[in-house]
C-alpha cells in the first residue's frame, strides 16, 4: 500500500469516527492521466482506427506538456507495436513528463466510464488512496462486450496496489460531476433510466453515492444532451470549475433539441441554493458548438467535455465559429491556466469526447 503523509485536508467531513474519505476535484493537483490505447479494427476499420489512433498521439503529447499519462493496453502485442512506432516515439520524445505504458485486457476506450473513482481517505494525518468500483454495463448495454471494461478498476487496483471497494450497482464516470467539497451535479435521465438499476429509487441512489464519496447534496438536472448514447451524462452538460461555480451548456436556436431543458438547467441552477449550508452557486454560459451528425443521426459535441491537467486545461473544438467564443471564456474563466485546444470533430464520431476518454488520478 502507498502511503504519503500531509496535513488532513479542512475540506474532510466525517464518514464515521475512524474512517474519513473525499473525492478530489478535477481541478486539483493531478498524479497523471489515464487512456486506453484505440485496439478494435473490427470496430473502426484500419484506416480509422489509424486516424483515432493519431488523434490519441496527439493528445497524449499535450498531456504530457502538464503531467504524466499512463496508457493502458489491451495486450502485449499492441505494447510492441506502439513502441516500435515512430510516429508515436518521436511525439513524446525528451519531453519532461513520464508516459507509462500498462497491460490491461479492455474491451473499448472510454476509461471515464469504466475506470475507477480515485479517492483520498484520511486517518489521523495519514492520507491514503482508496478506489471506488461500480459496476459497467456498456451505457444500458448498448455496445456490448464490456466485461474486460468491467474488470478495469480491480486490475488497476492490483497494479497500483490501492484499497478498492466495489458496489453492485451501474454507475459511470462520466455520469457524475464532483464540487470537491460536498457536491455531486447529475442527470435524472441517466441514473435513473431503467437500463442501469431497475429496482433502485432515487432516494435509493442519493443514498449510495452519498455514503460512497461522503457527499452531503446531489444536484438533478433533468436530462442531457440531444443523441448523447449515454443516456444524458452530465460531463456533456455542465462541469464544477470551483466548488461553488459551474460552467454550463446554453442553446440560443429555440429550435435546438437542447434549447428548452438546457435553458431551463440554467435557471434551475441559479436558483438552487444549499439546503442546510444556504449558498448559492455561480453559474457561467457556454455556448453550443455547430450542430454535427453522422448518418443523419446527431452527435452529442460540447465544450463542456474539456479536462483538466496541471497548470492547464485542454478544450475541445469542432471546426466551427462558436470554438473562438469557447475560447475566450475559457481563458477568461482560467486566468491562471494555459489553455490548449484540441481538434475532437474525428472523436466525437465515435460518441464521446476528451472527459470520456480520460480519467483523472490525483495527487495523494
Amino acid at each position: 500500500m502507498k502511503t504519503k503523509q500531509k496535513n488532513q485536508n479542512p475540506q474532510f467531513s466525517t464518514l464515521n469516527s475512524q474512517f474519513l474519505r473525499r473525492y478530489p476535484a478535477e481541478w486539483e493537483n493531478q498524479c497523471a492521466t489515464w487512456l486506453s490505447w484505440p485496439h478494435n479494427e473490427k470496430e473502426w476499420g484500419k484506416e480509422r482506427l489509424q486516424r483515432i489512433r493519431g488523434f490519441y498521439i496527439e493528445l497524449i503529447n499535450k498531456i504530457l506538456q502538464f503531467q504524466d499519462v499512463n496508457l493502458i493496453f489491451a495486450n502485449e502485442a499492441l505494447l510492441e507495436e506502439v513502441s516500435s512506432d515512430k510516429q508515436f516515439v518521436k511525439a513524446i520524445h525528451e519531453l519532461p513528463q513520464r508516459l507509462k505504458k500498462i497491460i490491461l485486457p479492455n474491451n473499448d476506450i472510454w476509461i471515464r466510464d469504466y475506470g475507477p473513482f480515485f479517492m483520498e481517505t484520511c486517518r489521523g494525518r495519514v492520507t491514503l488512496p482508496l478506489l471506488i468500483d461500480f459496476e459497467f454495463n456498456a451505457w444500458g448495454g448498448k455496445f456490448p462486450p464490456w466485461d474486460l471494461d468491467n474488470n478495469i478498476p480491480k486490475e488497476i487496483a492490483f497494479s497500483l496496489e490501492y484499497e478498492i471497494e466495489s458496489y453492485p450497482i451501474i454507475m459511470e464516470g462520466g455520469s457524475l460531476e464532483f464540487s470537491g467539497d460536498g457536491l455531486i451535479l447529475t442527470t435524472e435521465q441517466c441514473l435513473l433510466n431503467k437500463n442501469r438499476n431497475s429496482t433502485l429509487s432515487k432516494t435509493n441512489i442519493e443514498n449510495i453515492l452519498k455514503s460512497a464519496f461522503n457527499i452531503e447534496e446531489i444536484i438533478w438536472l433533468k436530462q442531457g444532451l440531444e443523441g448523447d448514447h449515454t443516456d444524458g451524462h452530465i460531463d456533456d452538460v455542465a462541469r464544477f470549475i470551483s466548488p461553488r461555480k459551474i460552467l454550463i451548456c446554453k442553446s440560443n436556436d429555440k429550435k435546438d433539441g437542447n434549447y428548452e431543458h438546457l435553458n431551463e438547467s440554467i435557471e434551475y441552477l441559479k436558483k438552487w441554493t444549499h439546503s442546510k449550508k444556504g449558498y448559492k452557486l455561480e453559474v457561467i454560459e457556454l455556448p453550443m458548438p455547430d450542430r454535427m451528425e453522422i448518418k443523419n443521426e446527431r452527435l452529442p459535441n460540447s465544450y463542456a467535455n474539456f479536462i483538466f491537467v496541471n497548470g492547464g486545461v485542454i478544450i475541445p473544438t469542432f471546426n466551427c465559429p462558436s470554438d473562438k467564443t469557447a475560447l475566450e471564456i475559457f481563458k477568461k474563466v482560467f486566468p491562471d491556466r494555459k489553455v490548449t485546444e484540441i481538434d475532437c470533430s474525428l472523436l466525437i464520431q465515435e460518441g464521446g469526447g476528451l472527459h470520456c476518454m480520460t480519467k483523472q488520478e490525483p495527487l495523494i
